[in-house]
């Protein structure tokens, strides 16, 4: 393969970044319009509400492990540009508002792009980079969900001012058309670059693997992941993780604003500093769990804290409630990417691929029914009590973590 075909590790993260985060503001542009759609599209309550951000991940729960084999039989290349497309697509015919029906289908076409590019862009990355950069590059990709919340809880409330939610929708189709476009443009040979940059590690002495050949992901399907009871517990822990945190972080914008009164943009923007925290803690995070040599310890703890501020949310008063978002932020966004890290030691390595694919599809369930549950226990038992509920739930997730006896 020629110089001229060889694509930057550089520009491989970026547009991974970029890619991922059009689907991260895709699943997060609903939350903070929550009233906004409520009144236009005359939801029957805050479970309708939940459920139109919740099914947006619905297909991941399905497409999490076979989307390692869809991307080997199209190659990442065409694979990113059906994702895009797909982001693309469903954006658009959201925007057109043809009723809730429509709407949740949109969602979930959406959804699916998201779900391509989650196993597409850290395989890329990890291919792109060598074993001295690439955990500060996967660190730095992993930072998608936080750009996307932090984008979505500023500029939704102020875009969709006067009722018009639909120009939010607009406003993701321009973004995932521009990256699509950008993705067709720089990385046709993105293919044969990544098998390029794999050659050296892969290739037996004598062998010549051609440089045109798709770097796909290891397809190894082991029973083995599946009965392996570490791999579960830790999925569990990042499923009631999820329902929690995805759960509460949808409707606090809500709540500040019409329980305790807040101006719907301020309360918003409010909200935005939990990922906002969260990008430097899930750095420092993985850092101290390094320094540690224990991934159960600090995982198993900070769920716990967790715990602590969902029990603070019902009191803590709305003046200050700036710095409960701030501690809420620092006990939540180091989780996930300590639970991928755990994972991966309770597995040998050509097993690695396997078990993230099951853990992503506790990822996406515990998404999934985040929004939903959480919108239909504040319809039944009221604010107060949804968020209290969430605390024996994380309370498991902890024992989930400490139970997991191969786990350091």
């Amino acid at each position: 393969m020629t110089e001229r075909k060889k694509i930057s590790p550089g520009l491989v993260l970026f547009m991974m970044l970029m890619s991922m985060t059009a689907g991260a503001m895709c699943l997060n542009k609903v939350a903070p319009i929550v009233p906004v759609l409520t009144e236009s599209m005359g939801l029957a309550g805050a479970g309708q509400a939940g459920l139109l951000i919740s099914v947006f991940v619905f297909s991941g729960i399905f497409l999490a492990i076979p989307s390692g084999v869809i991307i080997a039989k199209l190659g990442y290349y065409k694979t990113g540009i059906v994702a895009l497309a797909a982001i693309l697509a469903g954006s658009v015919v959201g925007a057109l508002d043809a009723g809730y029906a429509v709407m949740l289908g949109s969602r979930i076409v959406e959804g699916v792009g998201l779900i391509l590019l989650m196993t597409l862009g850290p395989a890329a990355v990890a291919s792109s980079f060598d074993d001295k950069r690439r955990g500060s590059a996967m660190g730095l990709l992993m930072c998608f969900m936080a750009f996307g919340q932090i984008a979505m809880f500023n500029l939704a409330p102020r875009i969709a001012e006067g009722g018009a939610w639909e120009n939010v929708w607009w406003f993701t189709a321009v973004y995932a058309a521009v990256f699509l476009v950008a993705w067709i443009v720089a990385l046709r040979n993105l293919d044969a670059s990544l098998a390029a940059a794999a050659a050296p590690a892969e290739e037996a002495p004598g062998t010549g693997a051609s440089a045109d050949t798709p770097a796909a992901p290891a397809k190894l399907f082991s029973k083995d992941v599946f009965l392996n009871p570490g791999v579960w517990l830790v999925g569990l822990t990042l499923m009631v993780y999820l329902i929690a945190e995805q759960g509460v972080i949808s409707f606090p914008p809500t709540y500040l604003a019409e329980v305790r009164g807040m101006d719907a943009a301020a309360a918003s923007s409010i909200v935005s500093i939990a990922p906002l925290v969260g990008i430097p803690v899930g750095i420092v995070t993985g850092m101290v769990s390094d320094k540690m040599g224990s991934r159960k310890k600090p995982l198993g703890v900070l769920m716990l804290a967790s715990a602590v501020t969902y029990a603070l949310m019902p009191s803590w008063p709305t003046g200050v409630f700036v710095v409960l978002v701030v501690l809420f932020g620092i006990a939540v966004m180091g989780i996930v990417g300590l639970c991928f890290s755990a994972v991966a030691e309770l597995v040998p390595p050509a097993q690695d691929d396997m078990a993230v694919a099951l853990l992503n599809t506790f990822q996406w369930v515990g998404i999934f029914l985040s929004s939903s549950l959480v919108g239909l226990l504040i319809e039944a038992v009221g604010w107060d009590m949804a968020f209290y509920l969430m605390v024996p739930l994380t309370v498991a997730g902890a024992v989930c973590a400490f139970a997991t006896r191969k786990l350091r």
